[in-house]
């Protein structure tokens, strides 16, 4: 595979797990010089080319003195060597641009465009995917209320949810432009909730509550258009509706759209070969995410991730002998002939 094949494959949107405590710059950074650095290593091991000039072969004549040309000779054109005209490729050749960057003191999924995936990037987010997120929260007594955190229950966290809720949920019509009393709302109602219209609209379309243990909980929450800040006002805003005051202690982006956590690289697996193996993958999320319907949010049934997980191990390589769906432990190995 030359450059120009290379160059070429590295055109799309790469997945990529960010950890706490890198900035979204300096993973990018690092996915660019991995990038530049391993391209190099295939230049400076693969065999080189390089382009023959023609150079004429003069001798003085025999008689007169006169110079003539009485041949041609073929030598490599050393002006194109690698040791001699430099990198063919900087990190600063690669363009890359991601599509909703995280806080440094947060971690998840990311999706970063390269090359001319970067337009795609303006494209992807006009979509209004819908993200999940965990966020842990510490709720914390306020210096006026003297009220006590060890009474409050996981019931009085989960009826403040239900109606943060409730009220998202008008809300999400709202941005969608319909009418509640309209038999268009309940049109969507009854197929899920309503998809934001207005790209980059700030909605929350759920959130659960997954553990508590006063004063530390944990929520699950799916939304879009959403940034940091106004994740950590949710948090804020729990913490309100009870009466006390809460803060962010761990914000993590489970899934972005149709990228889960099996479609991220880790940042150990960060070489030119996966990336360009994880663009190719990507491409086949991005043509089945087109089906995904653009007006109503409606939660992924658990056959179709099983068969997105088994479509991404297929990628790999990593076929299954036998299927689990037609396998019967019961069947004896000897025919039922008695």
């Amino acid at each position: 595979m030359g450059r120009n094949d290379v160059w070429k494959a590295l055109s799309g949107v790469v997945c990529v797990y960010k950890h706490s405590g890198m900035s979204s710059s300096a993973l990018i950074r690092l996915l660019k010089r991995q990038i530049s650095q391993s391209i190099v290593e295939i230049e400076s091991t693969s065999r080189v080319r390089l382009p023959m000039i023609s150079l004429p072969v003069v001798e003085p004549h025999s008689e007169s003195g006169a110079l003539v040309v009485v041949g041609r000779n073929e030598l490599a054109d050393y002006r194109y060597h690698p040791l001699v005209s430099g990198r063919s490729i900087r990190p600063e050749d690669v363009q890359m641009l991601d599509a909703l960057p995280l806080a440094t003191n947060s971690s998840g999924i990311c999706l970063f465009g390269i090359n001319d995936g970067c337009d795609l990037v303006a494209e992807l987010m006009a979509k209004s995917w819908t993200n999940v997120y965990r966020l842990d929260g510490l709720i914390k007594r306020p210096v006026e209320n003297h009220s006590e955190v060890t009474k409050l229950t996981r019931h009085r966290i989960e009826k403040v949810l239900s109606r943060m809720e409730s009220e998202f949920r008008g809300a999400s019509f709202r941005h969608a432009n319909v009418d509640l009393e309209s038999s268009e709302a309940f049109e969507l109602a009854r197929r899920g909730t309503p998809r934001a219209q207005l790209p980059g609209a700030q909605i929350v379309y759920s959130i659960d509550l997954n553990w508590f243990r006063s004063p530390r909980f944990s929520v699950t929450a799916q939304c879009s258009g959403e940034d940091d800040e106004m994740l950590r006002r949710l948090i804020e805003h729990i913490g309100s509706n009870l009466g006390l005051e809460s803060a962010t202690i761990r914000l993590q982006r489970q899934n972005f759209g149709p990228f889960g956590s099996e479609n991220a690289l880790l940042e150990k697996q960060i070489n030119l070969q996966n990336i360009v193996r994880n663009i190719q993958l990507n491409r086949g999320i991005l043509s089945s995410s087109a089906s995904i319907d653009k007006k109503v949010v409606t939660e992924c049934s658990e056959s179709e991730h099983s068969s997105k997980n088994s479509e991404i191990f297929d990628g790999f390589g990593l076929k299954e002998s036998t299927k689990l769906d037609d396998y019967d432990a019961m069947r004896p190995v000897w025919p039922r002939n008695y």
